[in-house]
């Protein structure tokens, strides 16, 4: 089940969605969490299942109460983000460090806990999960790049969260010195601060939310990839998402950040170049080698696509999570 906080027509194919209106990376969103977790808690205890797989702090309070409340159910924390630490918004110090508290007491209570990248257990404090496995954000495999999106210009595709941490007008002003087309897809807590710059740039477009498949077809279609993340945001720095493995799955150049894990998968593949966050000059710099070494960048994106073949896919991923799942249901259960 999924908590459906914006509009019903990106609601997910399968139900259960739990729809409640919320303003995504603000402090008011806590006000909200009760109504969901008394919600996915009910829903979850009247299922009675073997295991409750539930994804970051948003759902493994409510998902450890059901297994307990259910005859003591299996509990899978699945971290993509670790809370505290993703959460842009000015928060008081002792609420933030309140959080970090919990969300780190869950890890320690699960028994399987899964992260994207093993670096994140920094984040864990002194807390030990009983058991952990690094399950990557990669994507199942749907073939090579397709056409050029716009054979008359280079286009940088970026496709996310729409928040202030993400460089995204540092790109409009690259794109606007060099010539090159921005397409922006997503939404996010900073909409009204950035999609102005981004609408009224002659060197940008804005997508709106859009299908995950038309994310995929964006990418097989441009000529580079945007994966800039502040690293000054703790979490942002083990961040390697999924659009870094989509980049490299459709054979794609990326322009990443200094100081986050993507930048250190990017240097050892040698799938892209990587740029101090925030420094402007130094991104335009990255943007005009790539447009202007057409060869270069192939090389990229065919390194990149060589270590998604060989690595960084969901078959490499699969049988990984298989066997956690088989480890875990052997384990004795407290039912």
């Amino acid at each position: 089940m999924t908590w459906l906080r914006g509009s019903s027509s990106f609601a997910p194919r399968a139900p259960p969605a739990y729809q409640l209106l919320a303003p995504e990376g603000q402090p008011e969103l806590a006000a909200l969490l009760p109504r969901w977790w008394w919600y996915a808690f009910r829903r979850v205890a009247s299922l009675r299942p073997d295991v409750v797989h539930a994804v970051d702090f948003d759902t493994i309070v409510p998902g450890y109460a059901a297994a307990r409340f259910a005859g003591g159910a299996k509990v899978v924390y699945d971290i993509f983000d670790f809370y505290a630490e993703m959460v842009t918004a000015d928060i008081p110090p002792r609420i933030r460090h309140a959080l970090t508290m919990w969300e780190r007491a869950m890890i320690g209570k699960a028994d399987l806990v899964i992260l994207p990248d093993l670096r994140r257990r920094e984040q864990f404090g002194t807390v030990r999960p009983k058991r952990l496995v690094e399950i990557m954000n990669v994507p199942e495999n749907r073939g090579v790049a397709g056409k050029t999106e716009d054979p008359d210009h280079f286009v940088v595709f970026y496709g996310g969260m729409i928040s202030k941490d993400r460089g995204l007008i540092d790109l409009v002003v690259a794109c606007e010195a060099t010539g090159a087309r921005l397409l922006v897809a997503g939404h996010g807590p900073d909409e009204a601060a950035l999609l102005d710059t981004i609408e009224t740039s002659p060197a940008s477009t804005y997508l709106g939310t859009i299908p995950y498949e038309e994310v995929l077809d964006r990418t097989a279609n441009c000529n580079a990839v945007a994966v800039l993340y502040d690293p000054k945001v703790p979490n942002n720095r083990f961040a390697a998402p999924n659009k870094l493995f989509e980049a490299m799955m459709f054979s794609k150049p990326v322009i990443v950040s200094e100081g986050s894990a993507a930048a250190e998968l990017v240097r050892e593949v040698g799938c892209g170049v990587v740029v101090p966050y925030g420094d402007r000059v130094a991104l335009t710099r990255a943007l005009e080698s790539l447009m202007l070494s057409p060869s270069e960048s192939s090389e990229m994106g065919a390194r990149g696509r060589t270590a998604f073949e060989t690595k960084y896919n969901w078959r490499a991923m699969e049988p990984l999570l298989l066997e956690s799942y088989r480890a875990v249901l052997a384990e004795p259960s407290a039912r």
